[in-house]
């Protein structure tokens, strides 16, 4: 997988390396969050203030004294604010860059003080406990070949026949080049790469 980030911004540090293993959920690197966190603070402050104009609002308003437009309007701005610091809180979390799976880092293509932006590829995580083979085979073996066949995958750069069942065959057939597609599950083994 092709981790990337949420969110634009600055790379400001890199927990990891080429070869870690990593679990789902890690942190591996992170953006600059400085002026959200100010963002964060300031916003506190104000919800400090509101939340103490609330309680005596509410402490009036319980004892019959003010308006409830002026106890309603005390709530209504606590509560908006509770729900802006949550929103700019998780905006935070978005400035962490999270592994999606368990796995080994493969690649890492950032540098700290980097600027990036979501979708491009950050750092690459592979997994390679479910490793499938997946190839396109001719339409003339579409009658053939089904579902929990038995079936032996060829490694001719391994020297190795693996023995396996195929887990998924296509029903529809590539109109460009007329094969439809079979995938096979492999055992475990370090000689397998992905790709």
């Amino acid at each position: 997988i092709n981790v990337s980030a949420e969110t634009p911004g600055v790379v400001k540090s890199i927990f990891v390396t080429e070869g870690d293993k990593v679990t789902k959920g890690e942190v591996l690197a992170t953006l600059d969050d400085a002026v959200l966190q100010q963002n964060i603070l300031e916003m506190q402050t104000s919800l400090e203030l509101a939340k103490t104009l609330y309680e005596k609002q509410k402490s009036l308003w319980d004892q019959k004294i003010g308006t409830e437009v002026q106890y309603l309007s005390a709530k209504n701005n606590y509560e908006s604010l509770q729900k802006r610091i949550a929103a700019l809180q998780q905006q935070d979390e978005m400035t962490k860059i999270t592994s999606p799976i368990d796995g080994t880092v493969d690649a890492v293509s950032i540098k700290i003080g980097e600027s990036i932006a979501p979708g491009l590829p950050t750092i690459r995580v592979v997994n390679t406990e479910q490793l499938k083979v997946q190839g396109n085979v001719t339409e003339a073996y579409i009658s053939d070949i089904h579902q929990g066949d038995s079936l032996i995958v060829n490694f001719p750069d391994l020297h190795q026949d693996v023995h396996s069942v195929a887990s998924y065959v296509s029903k529809a057939i590539d109109p460009v080049n007329r094969t439809f597609t079979v995938e096979v599950k492999l055992p475990q083994s370090p000689d397998y790469h992905p790709n």
